[in-house]
């Protein structure tokens, strides 16, 4: 089961996924990779009454996570913001250990367990793997994945 199927957020789910996404990105500077990532989830989200993407992106600082207010979210939720904070991470081709750090700080407010949180982990390297293994260059591949599973945390 894909945990990111067919969920409609809400104004305040977007908002607080987002911050979340943001918040990982600015752990070790907010890389173009993740900043695209971000703003496609924003605008393809938001309501006509939320600030648009730009602004978003230019003041980041300005939407840090409040990971006390993640507490008490559905199920459904807590995995997408866990599966999009892990995406974010990696979208500049890397999980740091300190952004590793805080999504188990998030999943953790979030009451996602260990195991769920491995299962997490795995799917995206599993999909970010599954995503260059259509390429014909096998040996770039190849590095690419070692570089995927290396981790700092």
């Amino acid at each position: 089961m894909n945990p990111m199927q067919d969920q409609d957020l809400s104004s305040t789910q977007v908002t607080q996924l987002t911050k979340a996404m943001l918040s990982v990105a600015m752990v070790d500077g907010i890389h173009p990779a993740e900043a695209a990532l971000i703003g496609q989830f924003y605008e393809s989200s938001r309501s006509a009454d939320m600030p648009i993407t730009a602004a978003i992106l230019a003041t980041p600082k300005n939407h840090v996570l409040d990971v006390e207010a993640l507490k008490g979210s559905s199920t459904a939720f807590a995995d997408t913001v866990v599966l999009m904070c892990l995406m974010t991470a990696y979208a500049d081709g890397q999980l740091s250990s300190t952004e590793h750090a805080l999504i188990h700080e998030i999943a953790t407010a979030l009451g996602v367990d260990a195991t769920r949180f491995e299962g997490h982990l795995a799917h995206v390297h599993d999909a970010l793997v599954g995503a260059l293994s259509h390429l014909p260059d096998a040996g770039s591949v190849a590095v690419v994945v070692k570089e995927l599973t290396a981790t700092d945390y």
